[in-house]
């Protein structure tokens, strides 16, 4: 019983699939136009992955197009200023012919799915663009003489042409689009398309020139000596960038931090120093990391508060800033001889307490300290 649906003869079902199995060709053979038909693609697009014509040139440019012959339509998703993320896998570096069985195939399923308009191997109209292979060149001064063949003839129908150029356009393999006398083709180094009448000049676009690289300055002026430094230009005048650590300057509220009557700062350097020694070897030095580990630990200042980026920034300095020594003279036999004394190993394990003089000097090293009179102690 149909209950009033229409009925379906069997031949539109032989028909769907027909259709059916044609595109299923079409797509296992990628051919997705009608110069597919004839031509293989030699890549795939990096964004969709469909088969595509790849052209490419000597200074790296590269362009993807869906389809052999005007207006040489570039796929959709590559036609872009911007270069593909992904690499395009290319298949070889020109397109090549298929065979004649497998391009009569295809043109069959082709007319089936509706692509063509019931076209029939070998047979062409004049009013169509035609793929044809370039066979052999023959170049004498400008004159270019091109014999070519037909891709859609069963006879090896020939075609010759003969054009001028400044520069050599045609080589063996290249492929062509013809209509009549109109010619059309990939300059292959501009990857821009030409279009021109058969017997006519061929103008391609120049590529644009680079510019060169400039060259560096060498002196006129050759030394056989050993090679002189660079010159450092001075900053004077110039804005410093703000530092990023603590200001140089202890106010007298932070000298409390360091010696005060209950705790002097020989006894607080004692106290902190193999700390802060164990802290270097283990790769803690910033003001900022030693200040963490030091309240973590329960180290407190002689004030008994806890220890910041700006008061273990002091304490750094006080420790190992020292002032420079005076260089000890030696008169032997009427001869000067200089020498540095050498710190002894008392000296660093027997820190001896610091007097207002000694702290004065070694905080003069990272600025200025206010002391209102003589009597003040820090």
């Amino acid at each position: 019983m149909n209950y009033g649906r229409a009925k379906r003869i069997s031949t539109d079902y032989r028909q769907d699939f027909r259709v059916r199995d044609a595109k299923l060709l079409l797509k296992q053979r990628a051919a997705n136009s009608f110069s597919g038909c004839f031509v293989n693609p030699n890549a795939k697009c990096p964004e969709c992955g469909d088969p595509v014509f790849f052209y490419a040139n000597s200074a790296g440019s590269r362009v993807f197009f869906d389809h052999l012959g005007p207006p040489w339509p570039k796929h959709w998703c590559t036609d872009r200023s911007v270069r593909a993320r992904r690499t395009a896998i290319v298949y070889s570096a020109n397109p090549s012919l298929r065979d004649r069985g497998e391009t009569k195939e295809l043109l069959a399923a082709a007319n089936t799915v509706g692509m063509l308009r019931h076209h029939i191997f070998g047979n062409r109209s004049h009013k169509d663009w035609t793929l044809v292979v370039v066979q052999a060149v023959d170049r004498r001064g400008k004159e270019n003489r091109v014999e070519c063949e037909f891709v859609d003839s069963s006879t090896n129908e020939a075609f010759g042409f003969t054009c001028y150029s400044e520069l050599p356009v045609f080589s063996v393999g290249d492929l062509l689009s013809v209509k009549g006398d109109r010619i059309s083709l990939i300059d292959r180094d501009t990857l821009q398309s030409v279009e021109f009448t058969a017997g006519t000049w061929v103008w391609t676009e120049p590529l644009p020139a680079k510019e060169p690289a400039p060259s560096p300055r060498v002196s006129s002026k050759r030394t056989n000596g050993p090679k002189q430094g660079n010159l450092i230009r001075s900053t004077k005048g110039r804005k410093r960038a703000p530092s990023s650590t603590p200001g140089s300057d202890m106010t007298e509220a932070e000298m409390k931090h360091f010696d005060n009557k209950h705790v002097p700062f020989a006894k607080l350097f004692s106290k902190l120093e193999p700390a802060i020694k164990s802290y270097a070897r283990e790769g803690t030095r910033k003001p900022k990391h030693v200040a963490v580990r030091l309240t973590s630990e329960g180290f407190r200042t002689a004030d008994g508060a806890k220890w910041t980026p700006r008061l273990v920034y002091l304490l750094l300095a006080l420790m190992f800033n020292e002032a420079p020594r005076p260089k000890v003279i030696d008169i032997e036999a009427g001869a000067l001889k200089k020498r540095a004394r050498r710190p002894s190993n008392q000296d660093k394990s027997d820190p001896s307490p610091l007097s207002l003089d000694e702290m004065a000097v070694r905080l003069s090293h990272l600025g200025k300290v206010r002391r209102n009179s003589p009597d003040t102690k820090l």
